[in-house]
């Protein structure tokens, strides 16, 4: 069919449980959902910590293509996203403090999407140590300080 302003040009149909159980759902229950692929920094180099991007303009790049990703999501009108580790790991090498450090300030500090989206949703691995890094950087407590007097 021909390409239509009000769908999204991806889609992918969800049509099995997991992940216990892979059974696959009856006709009427598969679920699309839509998806953007953008491509992360692919093996950046670092510094001698190998925690930190050793050269801004790769970290630039990097949130250039975060912020490509929240902006298709906004124009789409998605308020729940389920971002991936985009980049960290093994393979794309992209230090893991600093890409959820750089996603908080997306999402929390800059005005184009403060607010913009409901649900934020990172999908990481639970036995990685990414995964707990993205939770401390992502803990309520660091996101909405409260002061007592």
């Amino acid at each position: 069919p021909p390409l239509n302003a009000t769908q999204p040009l991806t889609l992918v149909v969800v049509f099995r449980d997991g992940p216990d159980e892979y059974r696959v759902w009856d006709l009427f229950q598969f679920r699309p959902i839509p998806v953007i692929s953008v491509a992360p920094v692919r093996r950046p180099r670092l510094d001698g910590t190998g925690t930190k991007y050793a050269f801004g303009q790769e970290q630039e790049l990097m949130k250039d293509q975060m912020r490509t990703t929240l902006r298709i999501a906004a124009h789409w009108g998605h308020r729940d996203i389920c971002l991936g580790a985009f980049g960290v790991g093994p393979v794309f090498r992209n230090p893991a403090k600093e890409v959820a450090e750089m996603w908080k300030q997306l999402l929390f500090e800059e005005c184009e999407f403060t607010g913009v989206f409901s649900n934020v949703v990172f999908a990481i691995e639970t036995d990685a140590s990414d995964f707990e890094v993205f939770q401390d950087i992502f803990d309520p407590s660091q996101i909405f300080v409260t002061a007592y007097r």
